[in-house]
């Protein structure tokens, strides 16, 4: 678990899907709350280059944002990412890919209040140098399944990115675990929950596992890219968009299918899901 690097997939077509929908999550927020109360669980270093040892590897951003960052879409939800992306790098050519941190940290306001987990001393390190001007974040080296023992003010609307490596199945079930607290105790908190698609068998188990606990607070968002087979290897990825309200649904219903034709491999035929759990 701790060997893992983000920097190996970064601007990937999950990190396409997540922080749009992080990015859309926050702004239905802010139409309704002057405050919002941000937690970021697995956060990595924050900053990642596209020359970097660890981007340049696998070069997976190929598949991500590389398709997307020249072009203009029909939804409002894809065109407003590339255009953060690119406030972000103040350029209209992407030099790095921000991570949720630094994507959150400029997109909030002083009124907001961030909290950062990230568990390995490295990225840590990292990750403190990157968000070392904005003021409003609190950062913890511990494991981010953690923050529900933080004190979280039930008051104040909170927005949590939920998002493990999964490299370890102990994940998948720490996911269930903190949905089901959620569930329980939490009627002001939005979860963006991101889980991969690595074969069919195994992740028909984790969505039933995840309807089992009957909560009706929950909206699977799922993106297929690649052709579901027995190749060891990621085909695709999904969120489960805990009390997500019904204008961010909306919303990703839109990008999705324009996310899907543009992203997905020709031989993929398996279609993206938007529903109820």
């Amino acid at each position: 678990m701790l060997s893992y690097k983000h920097g190996f997939h970064a601007g990937n077509e999950a990190d396409v899907l997540k922080h749009i929908c992080l990015i859309q999550a926050y702004k239905s927020l802010k139409k309704h709350h002057n405050s919002i109360t941000y937690i970021d669980t697995h956060s990595g270093s924050g900053l990642y280059n596209f020359n970097s040892e660890y981007m340049s590897k696998n070069r997976e951003y190929k598949q991500g944002i590389s398709k997307l960052e020249n072009n203009k879409f029909e939804s409002h939800s894809i065109n407003f990412y590339i255009k953060v992306l690119k406030n972000i790098n103040n350029s209209k050519k992407l030099i790095f890919y921000p991570g949720s941190p630094l994507i959150m940290c400029n997109l909030t306001d002083k009124l907001d209040k961030l909290s950062f987990y990230e568990l390995h001393n490295n990225e840590f390190k990292l990750l403190r140098k990157n968000l070392s001007k904005h003021i409003n974040s609190k950062l913890h080296n511990q494991d981010g399944f953690e923050f529900l023992n933080n004190k979280i003010n039930k008051k104040n609307k909170t927005l949590v990115l939920i998002d493990p490596s999964y490299e370890i199945k102990e994940d998948f079930n720490k996911v269930i675990n903190t949905i089901k607290i959620l569930d329980e105790r939490f009627n002001n908190l939005t979860a963006i929950i991101w889980y991969p698609v690595l074969n069919v068998e195994k992740n028909d188990l984790f969505i039933e596992s995840i309807r089992k606990l009957g909560s009706n607070r929950i909206t699977r968002i799922e993106l297929p890219l690649k052709k579901y087979n027995d190749e060891i290897g990621m085909k695709g990825s999904g969120i489960l968009l805990f009390d997500g309200s019904d204008f961010l649904i909306q919303n990703m219903k839109n990008c999705v299918k324009e996310l899907y034709y543009t992203l997905k491999d020709d031989d993929c035929i398996i279609k993206p899901k938007i529903q109820r759990v």
